[in-house]
């Protein structure tokens, strides 16, 4: 059977692990969000973009955060980080994570008829904006009432509304990007980031330099609009090709919405709210040269958890697969084989990274940040450490334990927090605090890896076995 035979007759595609024509590769060929397994030189594309994304993204973030530490002076450049994670905060408290929701319901819609799962997307996108819009008003509200009765500062009004604009505008970008994943457009998604995140570190560096610190501020929710626009109407024109124009027809809310929506929002609002509050309290605790210094000493590490995190997003559809069909080997392989491959890239890292790390800071943030080198590699130790376990992002849930994950960035976001309180009351001076929370979150993580490890092998032990169908063998008679 030719290849235009085996269209028409809607013969299943060759497996992954088997080699396919050239055509595979072409936009008509592609594989379409409905359950089939696309060649590994599509998973190899699509890693490579969303990797390649990060990494631009961090590293670009990196050269701005130093361009403003070293413009504005580390108290200012504080102030900035402060505001940031306020604003970071107060949208936790309101995001529902309806992108987590898109990606679970949505395509289980489209069963139930063509264009119910594009209605669907659509109708919890405009949620998300309306949420969105409600928060960032509510937010400047606020903000502005506590500025007129004194409970903060005018100079500080004018760094925290902007902040909070910044953050309101960026909110529907996780609904665009469970977009383009559920149209299977990852890799067109990493080529936007990329020009995005080029186009956002040219604005907010004029802006820097040019409006100081506000304009900065102001920079990012220019960049952050122009990137909520551009993303969410390329997800809306993809996941309309993938699944069809919407439907009028009323709709129902689909059974379990509402109880997902709920566990996902705390798990995610607790898991990224760990970091905010750390710099919130910091900030409070220990000024703004604490936040900048953590700010500082922790970029190496964010930069390497950038380079490692698609690995989860590969790993996400795999192990629910194999875990749906009870597969407890190919499970634990895939999450010992990430493991391997992460703990040795990290153990890299560290390795190179300990003698260069008071060079690089002194070239890139100025020599009195030289000081910070030790608290910058156990950082990064830390975040090998944790990338051994990256597959502990996607594992609980693929296995329908998301509560697993929700009790493990509970407990470490409540340590990170006695940690910071801790340090800010027994050591005194921001480079010696930094490295005391530095030595305390090694210290943490090497818990939660070995906790994680265990975990691993109580779930794979709790996945209900196949049983394999065999041939009824007679004896012989006599």
């Amino acid at each position: 059977m030719n290849e235009s035979q085996r269209q028409v007759s809607g013969a299943p595609s060759p497996p992954a692990n088997q080699p396919t024509s050239p055509r595979d590769f072409t936009k008509r060929d592609r594989c379409t969000p409905d359950g089939k397994r696309r060649p590994w030189q599509r998973h190899l594309r699509t890693f490579g973009s969303l990797t390649a994304a990060g990494q631009v993204e961090a590293a670009l973030s990196f050269a701005t955060t130093a361009a403003l530490v070293r413009l504005v002076g580390v108290t200012d450049a504080g102030q900035v980080f402060f505001v940031q994670s306020v604003a970071a905060v107060w949208f936790l408290l309101w995001d529902p994570r309806f992108e987590e929701a898109q990606q679970r319901f949505v395509p289980a819609e489209r069963l139930r008829g063509p264009g119910r799962a594009t209605r669907l997307y659509h109708r919890l996108l405009r949620l998300d904006i309306a949420v969105g819009l409600l928060a960032t008003f509510v937010g400047v509200v606020v903000a502005v009432v506590a500025a007129v009765i004194g409970w903060i500062p005018t100079e500080l009004l004018t760094l925290l509304v902007p902040a909070v604009l910044g953050a309101g505008v960026a909110t529907p970008s996780g609904s665009a990007s469970a977009g383009f994943a559920l149209a299977d457009e990852l890799s067109r998604l990493g080529a936007f980031r990329v020009v995005l995140a080029v186009f956002g570190c040219l604005v907010t560096l004029t802006a820097l330099l040019t409006a100081g610190p506000v304009g900065y501020l102001a920079a990012t929710v220019v960049t952050g609009l122009v990137s909520t626009v551009v993303l969410t109407a390329g997800a809306c024109r993809w996941l309309r090709a993938a699944y069809g124009p919407p439907v009028a027809d009323p709709m129902a809310t689909p059974p379990g919405l509402v109880p997902f929506l709920v566990k996902t929002s705390v798990t995610g609002s607790v898991s990224v709210g760990s970091e905010s509050g750390v710099s919130l309290l910091a900030g409070l605790l220990g000024g703004p040269a604490l936040v900048t210094y953590l700010k500082v000493a922790t970029s190496m590490a964010r930069f390497f958890v950038s380079f490692v995190s698609p690995v989860a997003a590969q790993l996400y559809p795999r192990l629910a697969h194999a875990g749906a069909h009870g597969r407890r080997t190919a499970v634990m392989s895939d999450a010992l084989r990430s493991s391997a491959l992460t703990g040795a890239i990290g153990a890299l890292a560290v390795v190179v990274a300990a003698p260069l790390t008071g060079l690089l800071l002194g070239l890139v943030y100025g020599a009195e940040y030289m000081l910070l080198s030790t608290a910058a590699v156990v950082f990064l130790a830390g975040a090998a450490l944790r990338g051994t376990v990256i597959w502990g992002k996607v594992l609980p849930t693929a296995l329908g334990f998301p509560g697993v994950r929700l009790a493990f960035v509970a407990a470490e976001g409540v340590c990170q927090v006695g940690m910071i309180v801790t340090v800010t009351q027994l050591w005194a001076g921001p480079a010696r605090m930094t490295l005391a929370f530095a030595w305390g979150s090694l210290c943490l993580l090497a818990l939660s890896t070995a906790c994680w490890f265990l975990v691993l092998r109580v779930l794979v032990a709790t996945m209900p076995r196949v049983s394999v169908p065999t041939a009824q063998v007679h004896k012989p008679i006599g």
